[in-house]
């Protein structure tokens, strides 16, 4: 009896220490990192927000969501929705020097402009995450609900900004306007149809006469390509006949150059003959002009004898008298 005791509670034994070693093995290794808790409001909805969820700086992992509380008032129902975070601050390091987890260096960290932010993990899940950043200048108001933990003020998501910017847009003054630009398009629409359904049959009726224009034409082209062909071919056998005719006469018609080429000396030896005889000093030319000279002298004395006859025709009978 004794050593099946001793066997169940050594069994009982090895059991819880292997439950210690997984312990320290899988979580343990936080037992003993340095950490600090701080409180977090947010005035928006937290869903999608779970225990565990990340917290980040800069898309590094430096903490996680410890504890989300719901806090209810009656009096004034309001809800306050407290968020727990556990940082881990071996990993921050200020001025070259490990962080101390202090409710006084938060409130430092705070006062330069250390602001937490709800951020999507994944579009697909929903799931969200806490982002811390320094956001100098944004407003930090603080709740002040929870005194023994330091608190780290929450600005508003960007989805959370996207939403309050499209409240605020006067929605049902641009569905009115809407509405009407939808009710112009449609009377727009109705004019055009009533429009384009003649411009559509006369378009159609242009398209047709194009058609039988365009058939026309063709036609036409194709005659004329006909005729030509025609003519081509009689001018090529224009040609041929041509050609042959050159060759059959190509001997007389040299026989006739040569013949009128001899004809063309001929003329430019009597044209140089002639410019020859008609230089100013010539002799043929002196012969010529003193042959001129008598010549005129003879017509002269027969017009004196014809006048002489004329005023006395006896001369002829008598002879003229002497002086």
């Amino acid at each position: 009896m004794n050593a099946r005791a001793a066997i169940v509670g050594g069994f009982i034994l090895g059991a819880l220490a292997l439950v210690v070693a997984g312990i320290v093995f899988f979580g343990g290794r936080h037992l003993f990192t340095p950490s600090t808790r701080v409180v977090v409001f947010f005035s928006e909805s937290v869903a999608g927000l779970d225990i565990g969820a990340p917290v980040t700086f800069h898309g590094v992992h430096i903490g996680s969501v410890q504890n989300i509380v719901l806090h209810f008032s009656p009096n004034t129902m309001t809800a306050q929705i407290p968020v727990y975070l556990e940082v881990t601050t071996s990993q921050l390091i200020v001025e070259g020097k490990k962080f101390e987890p202090s409710a006084a260096n938060t409130e430092r960290l705070v006062a330069v402009g250390l602001r937490a932010q709800l951020a999507l993990q994944s579009f697909v899940t929903g799931q969200l995450r806490v982002d811390l950043d320094f956001r100098p200048g944004t407003p930090a108001p603080l709740v002040g609900m929870i005194t023994d933990i330091a608190e780290i003020p929450s600005v508003p998501s960007d989805l959370s900004q996207l939403r309050n910017q499209l409240s605020q847009l006067p929605l049902r003054e641009l569905a009115e306007t809407a509405q009407q630009a939808f009710a112009s398009l449609r009377r727009l629409s109705d004019h055009l149809d009533s429009v384009v359904d003649p411009l559509a049959k006369s378009g159609t009726r242009t398209a047709d006469a194009i058609t039988q224009a365009m058939q026309t034409t063709d036609e036409a082209v194709r005659q004329v390509r006909a005729d030509a062909s025609t003519a081509l071919h009689d001018l090529d056998s224009l040609l041929v006949d041509a050609r042959a005719q050159l060759g059959a006469r190509g001997g007389e018609l040299s026989q006739a150059l040569t013949e009128a080429d001899r004809t063309v000396r001929r003329a430019e030896t009597l044209l140089d003959s002639l410019n020859t005889m008609v230089q100013t000093r010539s002799q043929f030319r002196d012969d010529l002009e003193a042959t001129v000279r008598d010549l005129a002298a003879t017509a002269s004395s027969l017009r004196r004898f014809a006048a002489t006859i004329e005023q006395n025709p006896n001369v002829l009978l008598t002879g003229r008298p002497s002086r």
